[in-house]
This record gives structure tokens, sequence and C-alpha cells, in this order.
């Protein structure tokens, strides 16, 4: 009775051991799952589970990222395509204001985003950009950046408007040698006409002393 007693104490004891060696390689190996998944999971750019959802790991392209692609040859917008500015410099004055004040305020807007680093937003030509090439870089404006002044306020519409669409119309900068640094964008290819005119019609307003 002894022996058999201590036989089965043996068994279950052997029984109960295997048990738990199989339960703890079984957790083992859940946790083993689970960490494998997450970590797959969380690596950029790939996706055996969407675990964590991330906006900017898709299929979609950024802007000017690779592959660009570029519109069919001769392609223009359904608009129509604007003829860049190109008149005489003694016929700048003969361009016709197309909506003499109006768009003031979307005008307002077009400065502060296009012009004030370097003329001052209050047109004072005290902008902290142009402050610091004049300091910094010994840059010397070619032509009056204090818009408020008489000599400029005075301008026409139509030199103003070619003024802003291509500096380059200025006499005094088409004067310039080719080399010559010309900080002022041409901003008849980053603005529309509309907007330029409205840019015009916003900096008649500035007025002189």
């Amino acid at each position: 009775m002894s022996l058999n007693h201590s036989r089965v104490s043996r068994t279950l004891r052997g029984t109960l051991i295997g048990r738990s060696v199989r339960g703890s390689l079984l957790r083992l190996g859940l946790l083993g799952a689970l960490v494998t998944i997450f970590a797959a999971s969380c690596a950029e750019g790939t996706y055996p589970l969407d675990f964590f959802y991330e906006m900017h790991y898709q299929p979609s392209y950024h802007p000017q990222e690779p592959p660009r692609l570029m519109p069919a040859e001769g392609a223009v917008p359904i608009t129509g395509k604007e003829v860049l500015l190109k008149v005489a410099v003694d016929e700048l004055d003969t361009i016709t204001n197309p909506i003499p004040g109006e768009g003031v305020e979307r005008g307002a807007e077009l400065y502060a985003i296009n012009c004030s680093m370097c003329h001052g937003v209050g047109g004072q030509g005290d902008g902290q950009v142009l402050k610091t090439m004049i300091e910094k870089y010994g840059y010397t404006p070619k032509l009056n950046t204090n818009l408020t002044l008489v000599n400029v306020f005075g301008y026409s519409d139509g030199k103003l408007f070619a003024t802003i669409s291509n500096r380059d119309l200025r006499p005094e900068i088409a004067a310039l040698e080719p080399s010559t640094n010309r900080v002022m964008p041409q901003f008849q290819k980053l603005l529309t006409a509309q907007e330029r005119w409205m840019l015009v019609n916003y900096l008649q307003t500035l007025g002189g002393p």
C-alpha cells in the first residue's frame, strides 16, 4: 500500500510539473508573439498589423516628393496662361489698372506675406530681412525701399504694377550688370495679375509725409 501510494505521488508530481512547464512555455510563446507583433507594428513603413495607425505612413506622395508628374508640354491652366509683362521703360505709366481701389484688404494680406520682411510692416523699408542683408552682408538696395515716401507713393499704378511684376523693367535695375544681385523676386512668377493689382491698390493707401 505504501509503495503504491509513493508511485501515485511521483506520477502526480510529474504530471503537475509537466503541466507547469508546458504552461510556462505557452506563456513565453504568447509573450514572444506579442512582442514580435508589437515591434513589427511600430516599424516605420511596415504594416504586418495595423496596430498603431499613423497617417504619414501611406501611399500618397508629399509635396515635391518624387516621382513628380509634370504637365504635358504646352499645357496651360483652364483659365488661360498669363502673358509675362514686357513693356518699354517709357510706357510703364500707360499700363491701366483694371480694378482701381478694389481688394485693398486682400492686398494688405499679400503685402504682409510677401513684402513686409524687407519693406517693413508699415512700408518704411525697415524690415528685419533687409536690415540683416544690409548690416551683415553689405547689401545696397537698388531701389528705394521706403514705400511711404512721396517719390514712391507718387508712382502711377502702372509703374508700381510693373515694378512688382518684373523689377527688371525699371531702368535702375535694367542698367545693372547681369551678375549683380537682384534681391526682389519677379512676382509675375509668384502672384496672379489680379493679386498684383490688389497689392498695388494697397500700396497706394500707405500715403506719404
